[in-house]
């Protein structure tokens, strides 16, 4: 068995600790079923012309429904971006004509939902953002995101 030199003990150990804090910082996982995907590749430096519809975005979300909850920290799909036409129908949520969704009356604890009401463009700057579960807390309750809150962009991996 060959004795490996202390220079490559030193470079490896360096490569793990190097990769130990990077890892961290560009990677996100979803503890929650509100999105399909698990694992996500994070871009920390999003530009806005990232954030359009269909995109991955994380951001802090301040909610009481999220009292006692690790981290404040949200990740959504862009289900309508700045210039597009969102309306809302009997609580059903639609972009540009597309369904979207229809938002709940009831949380899973019982408590009752705010609904977003609105009608028309979504304002400069602003992201409608949804989770694919039924259960998900997203705009149609809190409302909407502001571009220049989005923490990061997301692309799944898993």
């Amino acid at each position: 068995m060959r004795k490996s030199s202390p220079l490559r003990l030193i470079i490896f150990m360096t490569a793990l600790l190097l990769a130990g804090s990077w890892i961290p910082q560009r990677f996100t996982v979803t503890i929650t079923p509100s999105l399909w995907h698990r694992i996500y590749l994070l871009d920390r430096a999003p530009s806005k012309e990232q954030m359009v519809r269909n995109a991955y975005v994380l951001f802090e979300l301040n909610s009481r429904y999220l009292k006692g909850a690790k981290t404040q920290k949200t990740l959504k799909q862009v289900a309508c971006a700045a210039g597009d036409m969102l309306t809302v129908k009997e609580r059903s949520y639609y972009c540009n004509d597309t369904y979207l969704g229809q938002a709940k009356d009831y949380s899973l604890k019982g408590e009752r939902l705010p609904h977003l009401e609105f009608e028309g463009v979504i304002p400069k700057g602003s992201l409608f953002v949804f989770g694919t579960h039924v259960d998900s807390l997203d705009s149609r309750y809190f409302g909407f995101v502001r571009k220049e809150d989005v923490i990061a962009i997301a692309y799944p991996v898993f």
